[in-house]
């Protein structure tokens, strides 16, 4: 049975500002059900909402809740198996659930406009990036494809795409996940439209990339006076972009109203869980005494660049440039940095998954001299946990035979009996249930996913883990509870971490060293607490006031679009 939301009374400034214009977009008892082969499944349930010109309205919550589906349904982009059987959705005097095909694609892309949250998805892979941009002016504009060009220019210098004139011809993979994010927010303003959806914008992109895409939008939301609609579940981002916003659970709204009020104040139990899911604390100190790891000295990693008909190498990229790094028993090394700073190359290098220059010793032994053949022995100490653990599980196998691949190459005397004991320990270790083990992984949350992904790395026992973004793609409260999880593990195993992120909390709730990279090359080296407390280097600086909405105490040049 829906419950009624708790609603925040707005300023009687707002009010004002409001009461004053009809609304530009009207979500009225929204109800949409997923009608799958076993069942009907409700997922939005009398969601109600108003949007103002000029306005931004976020809509916020976790996995599941509902934001996306509503958001899908304002532009009739769900699959065929979505129902509405209840509600309207009206902009302009059009409700936009029953209106025609040809009247909705003349709305989409056109009046409302979408940015979805991965843009390398949602471009094109065998079209330029002019060519993406320059369809929507085409198709709604009536444009030839020349008459178009200097639009599509105009477009890329306004949403700050660097040289934008050597940019039309380029690709999607040849971009930045910034820029890319950026051609997605050039395409949907091509028509200047009156409403910009965007969903989940944000998530996959470094905490300054994050700050430079949402001062973008709000520019350009001043410029056109265009509303905006944000779907989020980094309620950070939030507090600083909104005008209002609602809370969404379950596929209801269960708490809405201007956002510094349900910040400051927020009445619902659902909400302060939310605004107190943030990690906390830090570990327990390692021993000076505690034997070293592993160590690496003058690291370098180089990818060369081929160009003409013959590819040859005409230049190189310096990934990793002379790092050096020690790692003790039982402690945490965070690496921080923006993609393509180097953090994942430098890990991968340090495992020997690919070549590097440079001494690197594990328990004693030199690893740097090793093939991939001489070093299988030593994988079942050194283990990785991947950012996407939807990707890195194979959906053709259960979890009990992901988990157990691992043991019939390193246990291969280990009969099924023995390997299922693994298993089901493992899945305690990781708090999930072992009669859930021949389960499908898409059968699973994406925390439930993620414990199942370092269950899989748990079960040879390992020395070392490498975690690559192992929070990035889970919701803040998920995030805490694997933060939680990975410190009890290490605590129990004396496991030691090398933890890569560019999310600055997490980093801070779990390690004792950090290394900050960029391009290449390490900026600054320390503890955790020099670090975050007193950074030395102006690019640190700038890291920590983008994650932490900290203000410089000095000027600071401006970051560079990416």
């Amino acid at each position: 049975m829906s419950t009624q939301p708790f609603v925040i009374e707005q300023s009687s400034a707002v009010k004002q500002n409001h009461q004053s214009q009809q609304p530009i977009l009207e979500v009225d008892n929204l109800h949409v059900d997923f009608n799958l082969h076993t069942g009907t499944v409700s997922a939005v349930k009398g969601v109600s909402f108003n949007l103002h010109k000029g306005e931004t309205l976020a809509l916020v919550g976790e996995s599941g809740s509902g934001k996306s589906v509503t958001s899908m349904s304002i532009l009739q982009l769900l699959p065929n198996l979505v129902s509405h059987p209840k509600g309207q959705i009206r902009y302009d005097g059009l409700d936009l659930l029953r209106a025609e095909e040809k009247q909705l694609c003349r709305v989409r892309g056109d009046r409302i406009a979408m940015v979805f949250q991965e843009p390398m998805t949602s471009l094109n892979p065998l079209q330029t990036i002019e060519m993406q941009v320059a369809e929507v002016l085409i198709e709604h504009k009536a444009m030839t494809k020349q008459q178009a060009q200097p639009r599509v220019l105009e477009l890329f210098e306004l949403v700050g795409i660097p040289n934008p004139k050597a940019r039309l011809k380029a690709y999607p993979h040849e971009l930045s996940g910034g820029q890319r994010q950026r051609v997605m927010i050039a395409m949907a303003l091509a028509c200047e439209p009156d409403i910009l959806i965007a969903d989940e914008p944000t998530t996959a992109l470094d905490v300054t990339i994050q700050a430079q895409i949402m001062e973008l939008l709000k520019d350009l939301q001043d410029r056109f006076g265009m509303a905006i609609l944000f779907i989020t579940h980094d309620l950070g981002v939030v507090h600083h972009f909104a005008d209002r916003v609602c809370v969404m659970r379950y596929g209801e709204i269960v708490e809405q109203g201007i956002t510094t009020q349900v910040f400051n104040d927020p009445k619902h139990p659902y909400t302060r869980e939310l605004l107190d899911s943030e990690p906390k604390g830090k570990k327990s100190a390692v021993s000076p005494s505690s034997p070293i790891l592993l160590e690496a000295k003058d690291i370098r990693v180089e990818f060369p660049i081929r160009t003409g008909f013959f590819s040859r190498i005409t230049d190189s990229v310096k990934a990793v440039n002379n790092i050096s790094l020690k790692l003790r028993e039982g402690q945490t090394l965070g690496i921080v940095g923006e993609s393509g700073s180097g953090k994942s190359t430098l890990g991968k290098a340090l495992l020997r998954l690919i070549s590097s220059e440079g001494k690197i010793q594990f328990e004693d032994e030199a690893i740097d001299v090793k093939d991939m053949l001489e070093m299988r022995p030593l994988r079942r100490r050194m283990q990785v946990v991947f950012q996407d653990p939807f990707g890195s599980l194979s959906p053709r196998m259960t979890v009990a035979e992901v988990i157990a691949e691992g043991l019939k190459v390193h246990e291969p005397l280990f009969n099924a009996r023995q390997r299922d004991q693994a298993v089901c320990q493992s899945l305690e270790e990781v708090d999930l249930d072992p009669a859930l083990r021949n389960r499908y992984p898409h059968e699973f949350s994406g925390g439930q996913r993620q414990r199942i992904a370092i269950a899989r790395a748990m079960v040879l026992k390992p020395k070392f883990l490498l975690l690559d973004e192992p929070t990035s793609a889970l919701d803040r409260s998920v995030q805490v509870k694997v933060v939680e999880l990975l410190r009890d593990l290490q605590k129990k195993h004396a496991l030691t971490y090398l933890f890569i992120s560019h999310d600055l909390a997490v980093v801070k709730a779990l390690s004792d060293e950090v290394i900050v990279m960029q391009n290449g090359n390490v900026v600054e080296q320390g503890s955790a607490e020099q670090i975050f407390q007193n950074p030395k280097e102006i690019y640190t600086q700038q890291l920590l006031a983008a994650a932490f909405d900290l203000e410089l105490v000095e000027e600071q040049p401006q970051l560079a679009c990416v």
